[in-house]
């Protein structure tokens, strides 16, 4: 009897000594675990990484695929760009491993250059005086297409006013200046340089959410201040700005009629399109300029996926000038990556 203390002691000590295995049995166990959630997360986020990075590549293939495809339209047809060429599909899609690209190609030239109502800066009171001409008739043109989409005149013109001071270097007159966008609850100032992407008109001082809607599809920003349309290419469902280029001496009614009669190779010379009887005495100076029948300008627009994850890229390509060593080439302008 006189050794069950001793035995009570060391089976109390072996308990302990057994709970403290457990204890630390256990810590091991939630420290492999959260080991193994936190590598199974960043293999996951790595995986992530991977796929988006594949899909902006496949994006970019998509632009290659798009520059391949205009420069053989050019080749075979380099005088004239019409919506009857290879690049002209729409929704064109590519199977690829692990994924795929479509996208389509939209000429650049088939709507308003938001540019072109910029004001130039010139020293030669002459030459200034010429170019406040002819960015008057830019701006008669941008202002009759505000009217032909219902936009009251006198909105049309201080809309007008407005984005021609937003996209020039200086005030366009006295007392339009930045007052108006400084006094707003979040105040801002102007660009004074030319839109990198239509999507900023929104800006733009009597642009309301309503206007912007309405107007947007027929608004393209190019890096210049030239207003050039070709009329192969302005779509069937925009008759307004066909109409608008002749500063409503044609009417809106009679512009559908002639983009509904549209040869299915477009035009092959200006001199084609103003045989139309509707055009009869129409062509003039200040409305020749304003219209071609080939374009420099085009917007790539992809959209790839590969495994779970998607990229969209819009690219705006440029063509080589015609004089250039590098004719039919085309130039990437600028490239905007965001979701689909």
């Amino acid at each position: 009897m006189t050794y069950f203390p001793a035995y009570t002691c060391r089976g109390h000590q072996r308990g302990i000594a057994l709970l403290g295995i457990l204890l630390m049995l256990t810590l091991l166990i939630a420290l492999a675990h959260e080991i193994t959630l936190s590598f199974r997360s960043q293999l996951v986020r790595t995986q992530s990484l991977q796929q988006k990075d594949q899909a902006r590549w496949y994006a970019l293939a998509g632009e290659s695929l798009a520059i391949k495809t205009l420069v053989q339209s050019f080749e075979d047809e380099p005088d004239v760009s019409h919506l009857g060429q290879y690049w002209a599909t729409d929704n064109a899609s590519f199977p690829l491993e692990g994924g795929q690209v479509s996208g389509s190609i939209k000429d650049a030239q088939s709507c308003f250059n938001i540019n072109a109502l910029a004001k130039a800066v010139e020293s030669d009171d002459k030459q200034q005086e010429q170019m406040e001409q002819q960015k008057h008739s830019e701006g008669v043109v941008f202002t009759a297409l505000l009217e032909n989409l219902d936009i009251p005149e006198w909105e049309s013109e201080q809309i007008t006013m407005s984005t021609s001071n937003w996209v020039s270097t200086k005030d366009v007159n006295e007392g339009e200046n930045d007052d108006y966008y400084l006094a707003l609850p979040l105040p801002y100032l102007t660009g004074k340089t030319l839109m990198r992407d239509i999507s900023e008109w929104r800006a733009v001082a009597g642009v309301s959410k309503a206007v912007a809607n309405k107007v947007m599809p027929y608004l393209c920003a190019l890096p210049v201040t030239k207003l050039s349309v070709n009329v192969n290419t302005i779509p069937d469902d925009q008759p307004e700005l066909l109409a608008a280029l002749f500063t409503n001496s044609l009417s809106v009614d009679e512009a559908l009629s002639i983009l509904e009669e549209r040869p299915d190779n477009g035009w092959e010379s200006m001199a084609e399109f103003y045989s139309q009887s509707l055009l009869s005495g129409l062509s003039s100076t200040a409305i020749d300029k304003h219209l071609t029948i080939v374009s420099n300008y085009f917007e790539m627009s992809a959209t790839a996926s590969f495994g779970t994850s998607e990229a969209g890229l819009k690219s705006l390509l440029a063509r080589a000038k015609a004089k250039s060593s590098k004719k039919n080439q085309l130039t990437v302008i600028r490239r905007k990556f965001g979701g689909v």
